[in-house]
């Protein structure tokens, strides 16, 4: 047994350098998730609201997916929890998808009307500032801005529905109000079993 305790302190020793650069790793990986989110707020932002709701609700929701997607790719290149990579994946599925619907209506669509549904979604729109992370993991972090980022994105689909026309679009805020609500009841949940 002792040549068995040798054998673990060397593999130890060896490991550390490759644990700190693991570490290094999940900074690096938290910040491209930090990055990700920030990155669809100021475009989103940025953006001039054309007075047509089905136009506006494309345009934001196209950013606002991007930024989930973009989120989500950091989960599965970086996570530990297979639950969390495995519905990573699946939101890169989902909303790369509707993405494509997203384009295939702005394409072909030219904004007409004067409605005020752009500049009040913009307003739903969580600042990062109040966003509180849990943890100090990857995957907390994964799960603390995805549950204000859906919730964002309820809103703005309930708000849509209200003044939409466009059907494919409408049917695809409905989906958004079916499938994110559970998705945040999951993260939540994940959270509390998995902090503290």
């Amino acid at each position: 047994t002792a040549s068995t305790s040798a054998d673990t302190s060397n593999h130890t020793a060896h490991t550390g350098a490759d644990s700190s650069q693991a570490g290094n790793q999940g900074q690096n990986h938290m910040k491209a998730m930090h990055d990700a989110m920030n990155s669809m707020m100021q475009q989103m932002q940025s953006m001039k609201p054309t007075g047509d709701p089905d136009h506006d609700f494309a345009m934001m929701m196209k950013h606002h997916h991007q930024g989930a997607i973009d989120m989500a790719r950091v989960q599965v290149e970086g996570g530990a929890d297979t639950a969390l990579k495995a519905g990573a994946q699946h939101t890169i599925n989902e909303q790369q998808s509707e993405i494509a619907a997203f384009d295939r209506f702005l394409q072909s669509n030219q904004p007409t009307g004067n409605s005020d549904y752009g500049q009040r979604a913009m307003k739903m729109m969580t600042p990062m500032s109040s966003i509180k992370m849990e943890g100090s993991s990857l995957d907390a972090m994964f799960a603390s801005m995805m549950i204000p980022h859906h919730d964002d994105a309820v809103k703005m689909a309930e708000e849509y529905l209200k003044v939409g026309k466009n059907e494919e679009l409408k049917r695809i805020a409905r989906s958004i109000m079916q499938t994110q609500p559970r998705e945040i009841k999951a993260f939540q949940q994940w959270l509390s079993t998995n902090q503290g």
